[in-house]
């Protein structure tokens, strides 16, 4: 294999290809890009088993073939290349050298016979959604889906598909968040998938803001192709939590918060709390919010007074100030209703002005101690 290519757009592709590599792994080669030559063009693949990427490149071919190289290194001696072309190629000895005016470089790479076989896929349905809406999808659910592989129903977004809606759902036992959009994209069959983050994560890196984007699917994978790049993931084939159930619908109190003055004292107010439970306190009481956190092995403890809108009844709730401060500022409005029913039971939280064709709701379970 011999091919010659263009700094920048090599080391894109690489980039773009290294979002599947896995942090920890026992196969080595899975740490590897596989790198195959077409006509005028080369292809970099990568995998974790779950997601498959595919990137071609424009280069020039002189002689065919692949092999599988560490993609971290081929990264590292990419970047520090000086700008222009070099030649790719392997030794006798099956070394990558890669050669341009000022030096010659070599990589110990992999037998490319080692590389997973990217599945094949039958596609039975085709999903059509504008990016502007998938981007809305993925920013305002991704943060709340589980990084607990222990949970897999839960590391991805639920999907619900109708003719003219999109219902998603994302949880990871400690929030819920419902994000449901109208669409003019009119899908011709009703569906419902589980969609794992990391393959949402990566979409949204390579889509543009306002395109119809066209995602296939089969019975166990999802697939998508979007200019230079093929993107395959397997389907979570799990069941999701009844999230209708879930949700309070009648929690009897209610306040109006101005949603940046209580981000910026959970910020202030969170720094005085345990390291480990991160716990702040609400004290709903007299149109106001006593927000306040004590570390009683550090002794430090804060409180500031809010005020609300809030005539019900006094009550005292506890939470994760991270996760707290995560669904106020994704609900993306200047104030927010909370319902609350008791200081056990979760609270809803929805934004007080969205878009028309947005609904957002989010659910979070207080702390409880003792």
């Amino acid at each position: 294999m011999k091919f010659n290519i263009e700094k920048q757009p090599f080391l894109n592709a690489l980039l773009e290809a290294s979002k599947t590599i896995p942090i920890r792994t026992t196969l080595p080669i899975l740490s590897c890009a596989l790198i195959e030559t077409k006509e005028n063009k080369i292809e970099i693949k990568t995998t974790d088993l779950e997601q498959t990427i595919i990137v071609s490149c424009d280069a020039k071919i002189i002689e065919k073939g692949e092999t599988a190289i560490p993609i971290n290194k081929l990264i590292e001696i990419t970047t520090a290349l000086k700008s222009g072309t070099f030649d790719v190629f392997i030794t006798e000895n099956k070394e990558v050298e890669i050669n341009n005016l000022n030096g010659s470089y070599k990589i110990t790479s992999r037998d490319p016979e080692e590389f997973p076989e990217v599945p094949k896929t039958i596609t039975a349905k085709k999903i059509e959604i504008n990016s502007k809406h998938l981007l809305n999808i993925i920013n305002n659910t991704g943060y709340a889906a589980s990084k607990d592989d222990l949970k897999p129903a839960l590391c991805g977004i639920y999907f619900n598909i109708t003719t003219n809606k999109i219902t998603t759902v994302s949880t990871d036992g400690h929030r819920l968040i419902k994000y449901s959009i109208k669409t003019k994209e009119k899908n011709k069959e009703e569906s419902s998938i589980i969609i794992p983050i990391k393959f949402l994560n990566i979409l949204k890196g390579i889509i543009n803001k306002n395109e119809t984007i066209e995602i296939q699917t089969g019975e166990n994978h999802i697939e998508i192709k979007h200019n230079n790049v093929y993107l395959l993931s397997r389907i979570i084939k799990e069941t999701f939590p009844d999230f209708n159930s879930v949700i309070p619908e009648n929690n009897p109190i209610c306040a109006k918060i101005k949603t940046e003055e209580v981000v910026d004292a959970v910020k202030r107010i969170s720094i005085f709390s345990n390291k480990t439970t991160k716990q702040v306190q609400l004290h709903f009481s007299n149109d106001e919010i006593i927000v306040s956190a004590e570390d009683k092995e550090t002794k430090a403890s804060a409180k500031e007074h809010i005020e609300c809108d809030h005539g019900g009844e006094e009550i005292v709730v506890r939470y994760n100030a991270q996760y707290l401060k995560e669904i106020l500022l994704h609900l993306n409005s200047p104030e927010t209703n909370i319902f609350l029913s008791s200081p056990q039971t979760a609270a809803v939280f929805k934004p007080c002005s969205q878009e028309a064709e947005e609904e957002k709701t989010a659910l979070l379970m207080p702390l409880r101690t003792n």
